[in-house]
C-alpha cells in the first residue's frame, strides 16, 4: 500500500496510509471540506485544516537511505559545502559541528524548504495526486 504525505494550507504535514489513490483523496476531501466548514479535524476537537497537495510514495519516506550511505563524489561535494558554510571569518570549522552536520546528510527529513509546502522527506516522491477539492482545482 503508498503512503500519503499530505501538506496543509498551513505548511503543516503528515504521512498517512492508504488502500490506494481513491481513497487517500476522499479522507482528504473530507478534511479539506469540514476545514471549509470550520468543523473539527478529528475527535480532539481540533479545527480541520485544508489541505495543499498530497504526494505519494511507494515506501515510508522515512526509508530513504537507510543504509546512510552516499556516493564518494556526492560526499564530496556535500561535505565540502558544509564547510564552506560553516567556516568563520578566519576560515575555521568546529569539528563537532561539522560532525552533526555531516551525519544530518543520511536523515531522511530536509533540513530546510524553500516553501513550507514542500516536502518535508528527501525521498522523492512517486507522483502528486490532483486535487479536486471545491477551491483547489
Amino acid at each position: 500500500m503508498p503512503f500519503y504525505e499530505i501538506t496543509f494550507e498551513t505548511g503543516r504535514s503528515s504521512v498517512a496510509l492508504y488502500k490506494d489513490d481513491a481513497e487517500a483523496l476522499a479522507a482528504n476531501g473530507e478534511q479539506d471540506r469540514r476545514a471549509r466548514a470550520g468543523e473539527p479535524g478529528g475527535p480532539l476537537g481540533v479545527p480541520a485544516e485544508r489541505v495543499k497537495c498530497i504526494r505519494v510514495y511507494d515506501e515510508h519516506p522515512n526509508e530513504w537511505n537507510v543504509e546512510q550511505t552516499m556516493s564518494a563524489d556526492v560526499a564530496t561535494k556535500e561535505v565540502g559545502a558544509l564547510i564552506k558554510n560553516l567556516k568563520d571569518e578566519n576560515g575555521v570549522v568546529l569539528l563537532p559541528v561539522l560532525a552533526m552536520q555531516v551525519q544530518g546528510l543520511s536523515h531522511p527529513m530536509v533540513s530546510s524548504k524553500e516553501s513550507s509546502f514542500d516536502s518535508n522527506f528527501k525521498m522523492q516522491e512517486k507522483k502528486e495526486l490532483a486535487l479536486a477539492f471545491e477551491g483547489n482545482s
